[in-house]
């Protein structure tokens, strides 16, 4: 991927200069191609180099007219300012681009964000929205740019607590009717899609069912980008757990593991996160995941640290022990999660399920 004719303008300007551009690259071998309108909203910070590499990613795939906007609250300046490029990647004998355009905002100017990022909305082509901020946090854009898409995109990555970043995206859904996504969700379809077919048969479906202890362990590795490890890890226990129907009783810490209790009708059961580190993988990326029966069944996943897109299951019990089968995993590039959620369509009702029982784990603490 690579950024061609990077040129400050005014915002007046805009659409000229992206003609002008275009009109210089009429006789190479550049294609242009627009899908859809990718907004990304962020505010300026360590994250915001990360959210324009993931746009580019983006791009690679699906080739789109990019608004990307970052605000400085940090500053008392007051600024706006635009710069229009394209985008562009190798599809064999011919480079396939798309506009990009920049806005970049601060003190009084921000006001005026939405009204020179509206022109360049190409009609007649969906509008998907990456809010890269928290969402209950009270931020004005949030409404009005929300308005413009078909599809808001979230990142539980930027908040500090999840319980109230579940409630906030539910209430985002109940007023707006909006569909909304979050990148972590996506980031953990494999491991829900290996799950369900694991425990897709009845005997198995039974034996989970007589569950007493499962335990999971994630990457607890942190980057300057992601500092919430464990929220892919929380995000899969509790889908599990409302697909079985078990009743959340409470969330504790002891020892460095985030202990969950719920109540299901054959008794009890805990579901236990912990972490180790390992600085070449992914963070937050999920390792193993254990399930011990009341029957003695055990059912264990577990991730190759030298091929981390394969999945090792293995069934045993005290008199028996089955040969292992393998997963692979699609290998996750930077950008993939925010990929898949562009191409599904509606709000999942698995995940609203996971918001609604996310949103009481109050005690849960972040990083």
């Amino acid at each position: 991927m690579s950024t061609l004719s990077t040129r400050p303008v005014a915002p007046a300007d805009i659409q000229n200069e992206l003609n002008r551009i275009w009109e210089s690259l009429e006789t190479t071998n550049v294609a242009r191609a627009c899908l859809f309108n990718l907004i990304f909203y962020t505010e300026k910070g360590h994250r915001t180099p990360y959210i324009q590499r993931l746009a580019q990613k983006v791009v690679e795939k699906f080739p789109s007219r990019v608004i990307f906007v970052s605000v400085d609250k940090t500053t008392n300046a007051d600024f706006l300012k635009t710069e229009v490029s394209i985008l562009s990647s190798s599809k064999g004998e011919f480079d396939v681009a798309c506009d990009y355009i920049q806005i970049e905002a601060a003190g009084t100017q921000l006001e005026r964000v939405p009204f020179v990022l509206l022109p360049h909305i190409l009609p007649d082509l969906p509008v998907y929205l990456l809010w890269a901020e928290d969402p209950s946090k009270n931020d004005p854009f949030n409404e009005q740019l929300a308005q413009l898409a078909g599809r808001l995109i979230f990142d539980s990555e930027s908040t500090d607590n999840l319980a109230h970043f579940a409630s906030s995206l539910l209430n985002r859904y109940t007023q707006s009717r909006c569909d909304v996504a979050d990148l972590n969700w996506a980031r953990i379809e494999s491991w829900r899609e290996m799950l369900s077919m694991a425990f897709y048969s009845e005997d198995n479906l039974e034996k989970i069912q007589q569950a007493k202890q499962i335990k999971m362990v994630y990457n607890g590795q942190a980057t300057p980008f992601f500092c919430h490890t464990e929220i892919q890890a929380v995000y899969l226990q509790a889908w599990l757990s409302c697909q079985l129907k078990w009743q959340f009783q409470d969330v504790r810490k002891k020892n460095g593991e985030v202990l969950f209790s719920y109540k299901k009708e054959s008794g009890p059961i805990e579901i236990s996160l912990s972490s180790t580190h390992y600085a070449n993988l992914p963070p937050g990326l999920i390792l193993d995941v254990d399930v011990l029966t009341s029957t003695d069944d055990h059912f264990k996943f577990n991730r190759s640290l030298e091929q981390m897109h394969q999945i090792a299951y293995q069934h045993s019990t005290l008199s028996r022990c089955d040969l292992p089968s393998y997963y692979i995993f699609t290998k996750a590039e930077s950008g993939h999660s925010l990929v898949k959620e562009i191409c599904h369509r509606g709000t999942s009702e698995h995940y609203l399920k996971v918001l609604n029982l996310v949103k009481n784990m109050d005690t849960l603490g972040q990083c």
